[in-house]
């Protein structure tokens, strides 16, 4: 089964150095997405962030918040 890591870029950005072993993409996709709501509490607006999700070095998926104010 492949390892997958799982990188953060924004305001507090994490390198995952030890990455987690999963049975595939769809493992993969579903562990991001648990991920992204385990760091929603610290979105303001204004910020912005990116997940990226690797196989080794090869990216598989990005997930991306983006926010605005206009007021």
């Amino acid at each position: 089964m492949p390892r997958y890591f799982f990188h953060f870029e924004g305001h507090q950005p994490h390198t995952d150095t030890t990455g987690e072993i999963l049975a595939g993409d769809e493992a993969a996709w579903r562990e991001a997405v648990r991920l992204s709501r385990d760091v929603e509490h610290a979105l303001r607006p204004g910020d912005s962030w990116t997940l990226g999700v690797y196989e080794e070095d090869e990216p598989v998926f990005v997930l991306a918040m983006v926010t605005r104010r206009f007021r």
